[in-house]
This record gives structure tokens, sequence and C-alpha cells, in this order.
């Protein structure tokens, strides 16, 4: 009876086996680009890549649109407008990853990568410390945090 209970116990870890990648905190700028189902318009909001690993990052801004929205609800009404699929920018690094949002909240973004970094790219991005010179301005700051249309 004890070696069947291990048997269940092991075969249970076996089927909950999720991404073990090694997650860095981090506190650099970052810039993640949502386009809508329409494909007439994007958003590219700025923020803070708070955690990153070989295989996704976790962005965080509090001035997305749906941030004053109820929190049980913004995940569903923001995934029916916007394609699950985004471009993340990291400045620190002069680098943009293509990648899938495995989940979104009022103030969050979580991204999965298409194709993963560089380990020792990403150990280095989370050993910088945030300074004056290391903050994200941009050139044209009417472009970010609102929505706006897509150049053909």
């Amino acid at each position: 009876m004890v070696s069947d209970a291990t048997g269940q116990v092991d075969q249970s870890q076996d089927e909950y086996n999720r991404n073990s990648d090694i997650r860095y905190g981090a506190h650099c700028p970052g810039v993640v680009e949502l386009i809508f189902k329409d494909n007439k318009h994007y958003i590219a909001l700025t923020g803070v890549i708070v955690n990153l690993s070989v295989t996704g990052c976790l962005f965080s801004n509090d001035q997305m649109p749906w941030a004053d929205r109820d929190a049980s609800k913004a995940p569903e009404s923001v995934f029916d407008v916007i394609n699950e699929r985004c471009r993340v920018y990291i400045p620190w690094i002069n680098t943009n990853a293509s990648g899938k949002i495995r989940r979104i909240g009022s103030f969050i973004i979580a991204v999965e990568f298409d194709q993963p970094l560089n380990e020792a790219l990403v150990k280095s991005i989370a050993s910088l410390e945030p300074n004056r010179k290391r903050r994200f301005k941009p050139r044209t700051p009417g472009k970010y945090n609102r929505v706006l249309p897509i150049k053909r």
C-alpha cells in the first residue's frame, strides 16, 4: 500500500510540471505594444519590467486603460478587444521580443516570449540598479499610453 501511495504522488507531480525557468527580480523600463483585434488600432504602454526570465516577463504599468475598472471583470473585457500577441521592448539592452500574453490584470501583463532570451543578458538586466541614467524617456511621449491608429 505504501508503494501505491508513493506512485500516485509521483504521477500527480509529473502531471503538474510547470515552466521552471529562474525568474529574476528586475526594475528596468520597458514598453509593451498591444494590437487591437480590429487590426486598426494599437497601444504602446510604458512601464517597468518587474520580473524577468529567459522565457518571459512581468510588466507593470499604472496607466493602463483598464486600470480603473473592476479587477474581476477587466481580464475578460481586455481579452475581447486585444490580440494575445504582443511585442516587448527593453530599452536598457536595445532589444525587443515578440510574445504571447499569458495573464493580464489591472496593473500587470505577463508575457511569454516566442524565442528565449540569452540567459547572461537576463542576469545582467536583473543585476542593474535603476538610476537617472537608466530611465526611459521617449522622444515623443504622445505616442505612448494611449490608443492610436495603425498607419498602413
